[in-house]
């Protein structure tokens, strides 16, 4: 049998075991940005005794929310509205979440049902269908893009995408981190330091200091994120390089990492290099051009410290065989990240104890202003993105439509807030109708 149709036959057959448990299976693909608030939002509306097994373990009702809130895939089961149901997640993009829907496409969920013990593989990344995924269908998902920006819209790959129902459900906030030593006094990045570093894909700290006598031998280096993610989109349309514009960024090789509470932070890194070639979810990215899959990799990759292979560059010259330096007097290293307030609270900022104050990032200002939640409300800080659900236009019904709308409402008037978000409501003074585009009062 060929592999597409033994994978739509599997599909099948799940969607019929589902059917005969009397349990209704609910599929969510998802960005990063819109994790945790949409976990919030599901342990909020389902009755008391749910359960959660996924990618950073199991918890309940009774247990630490933050090993729901903290993992990209997983399965939660429990009862909402008087009926039981399965709701399979997949926080893997923002492109991926418009994908899924505008193209009705096959997608990678775990088998988990939710009830088991212990971590789950990573559905992408595993190879053992039936046994480390599962192939489905989403009912419904949420990006922080609109779906304008994405190329999924009409004819793209030999793949029709319909248009989707877009609903904002709140806002989140988009922050530039430094790693540890970054000079916190005055730390900024500019548009044009933004646009600067991303193409050239490294940079004199004194640029951003304006110290060439003491910095000009200290490189700051960019990292990023991959094309499935609304992060990269928004980060590069709000510095005015658009969503095609080429970027440079590197791949760290770290050793001597902590795991602490599921957070991993810190290590070494002894040489990095530009971004490998890679393809994702259709997308093909130039040497250089890809990046990180999570939010949560960015920000363990900003509490790192940068080793001397590393920070001068050191890469093999084909036509001379042998080890030459980007940059041979260079004295010390930092790498700049983009992450929401979600991710780098805890991960860079160390905001509850668990990243010691050694391994802790810097948040950088934008064109000068903080990122605080009344300075993006009121207009003055300009890089955030809406966080939308998005539904098929029809075919979408019952309990999963009336699921998705409850689940909709849970966000957008009580938990957008969680993990650094914002309601889009009457605090909220301006608007944009384009990632990227300028924000205007409403």
């Amino acid at each position: 049998m060929k592999p597409f149709k033994s994978a739509a036959l599997a599909a099948l057959v799940l969607a019929l075991a589902g059917s005969a448990s009397g349990q209704t299976v609910i599929r969510i693909v998802g960005s990063n940005g819109d994790r945790v608030a949409t976990q919030t939002a599901i342990s909020h509306i389902l009755a008391s005794g749910w359960t959660f097994q996924g990618v950073s373990g199991n918890t309940s009702s009774s247990g630490s929310l933050s090993t729901a809130t903290g993992a990209n895939f997983g399965a939660w089961n429990g009862t909402w509205n008087g009926n039981p149901v399965i709701i399979k997640v997949s926080y893997s993009g923002a492109l991926a979440g418009v994908a899924a829907v505008a193209g009705n496409t096959d997608q990678r969920f775990v088998v988990s049902n939710g009830t088991g013990t212990g971590t789950v593989p990573n559905p992408l990344t595993a190879t053992n269908l039936n046994v480390d995924y599962e192939i489905g269908k989403a009912d419904f998902g949420f990006s922080t893009n609109f779906q304008s920006t994405s190329p999924f819209n009409g004819v793209f790959e030999n793949v029709t995408y319909n248009p989707v129902v877009e609903e904002i459900v709140g806002v989140s906030p988009l922050g530039f981190y430094a790693s540890p030593g970054f000079p916190s006094t005055g730390a900024n990045i500019t548009t044009q330091l933004a646009q600067l570093l991303y193409t050239s894909g490294s940079v004199s700290l004194a640029q951003f200091t304006g110290d060439f006598s003491a910095d000009q031998n200290k490189i700051v280096y960019a990292i990023g994120r991959n094309t499935d993610a609304g992060q990269r989109f928004g980060a590069y349309t709000e510095i005015g390089l658009g969503t095609t514009t080429g970027v440079t960024v590197w791949q760290p090789s770290v050793t001597g990492t902590t795991t602490t509470s599921g957070i991993t932070y810190g290590g070494t890194v002894n040489s990095h290099a530009l971004w490998p070639v890679e393809t994702v979810s259709g997308i093909f990215s130039g040497l250089g051009n890809g990046g990180f899959s999570s939010g949560a990799l960015v920000a363990q990759n900003l509490t790192v410290t940068l080793g001397s292979d590393a920070y001068k560059g050191k890469y093999f010259d084909e036509d001379t065989q042998t080890n030459q330096f980007l940059y041979p007097n260079a004295t010390a290293g930092y790498y700049i990240g983009y992450v929401t307030p979600g991710d780098a609270t805890d991960r860079i900022l160390g905001g509850n104890g668990v990243v010691p104050l050694a391994n802790r990032g810097v948040a950088l200002k934008y064109n000068g202003v903080d990122l605080t939640s009344s300075n993006v409300q009121n207009g003055r800080y300009t890089a955030w993105l809406y966080n939308r659900i998005l539904k098929p236009q029809s075919g979408l019904t019952g309990t999963k439509l009336n699921f998705a709308n409850a689940l909709r409402d849970q966000i957008k008037n009580v938990d957008a807030p969680s993990g650094g978000g914002l309601f889009n409501d009457s605090t909220f003074k301006v608007q944009r109708f384009t990632d990227g585009g300028l924000v205007v009062p409403k």
